[in-house]
């Protein structure tokens, strides 16, 4: 509960960082700092993100996304913590793990990434589906983390959650097993176009195009 009431002002100060990473006219020097890596943690392919020094924090994407969605705010981070984003288990570059996946498990690998990277305690961040990993994390592992932000999505078993999963409007979030994606496949750019245009206040200024070219690729 505590890690929770710590959730208002830790999001307070990303949600600035956000804005400001957004609404820069010009990229940062230091994003040239940002390495690409690729590791195995427990027989699993990890790609992931990494820059800075100092304090961990370890950015978990939403859907429809990678690590790539953090690239404009790890610089800024970077400044004072080291920065962490992998892709999810079975999302992007990493791995498909063999025995399935679900939010408790992603978080129990992304937990050994993290180990194996030589951390002991992080701030975890989860930006829509990667809120569910991030507060999966925080569960099995509350003594290793220091603060833990929730944004932009519903959280299973919170009150209301039901309500939101059911809406009409998201009812796509179904599409798995063999038939809906077979008939997804080939057309995935056209599905994304939905999130990306549909949901947002306004489709000109939603995703950047290379970011869709990429997010549709991976």
């Amino acid at each position: 509960m505590d890690l929770v009431l710590k959730t208002l002002a830790a999001f307070s100060a990303l949600a600035l960082l956000l804005f400001a990473a957004a609404t820069s006219a010009a990229p940062r020097s230091t994003s040239s700092a940002i390495a690409s890596k690729t590791a195995t943690v427990d027989g699993l392919q990890f790609h992931y993100l990494t820059a800075g020094n100092g304090p961990a924090v370890i950015l978990l994407h939403g859907y429809t996304q990678t690590s790539r969605m953090w690239r404009p705010i790890i610089p800024l981070l970077a400044e004072k913590f080291t920065v962490i984003a992998p892709d999810l288990p079975g999302i992007g570059d990493s791995g498909i793990p063999s025995d399935g996946l679900d939010m408790k498990s992603a978080a129990t690998r992304v937990h050994a990434l993290a180990q194996s990277l030589g951390v002991k305690k992080a701030r975890v961040v989860g930006h829509d589906i990667g809120l569910m990993v991030a507060y999966a994390y925080a569960a099995q592992f509350p003594s290793e983390v220091e603060k833990l932000v929730v944004m932009d999505a519903f959280l299973p078993g919170v009150a209301g959650w039901e309500d939101v999963y059911n809406n009409p409007g998201i009812w796509h979030f179904r599409f798995n097993g063999p038939t809906p994606e077979a008939l997804v496949q080939g057309r995935e750019r056209i599905y994304y176009e939905h999130f990306w245009n549909d949901f947002a206040a306004d489709k000109t200024h939603s995703i950047p195009e290379a970011d869709r070219v990429a997010y549709a690729a991976a």
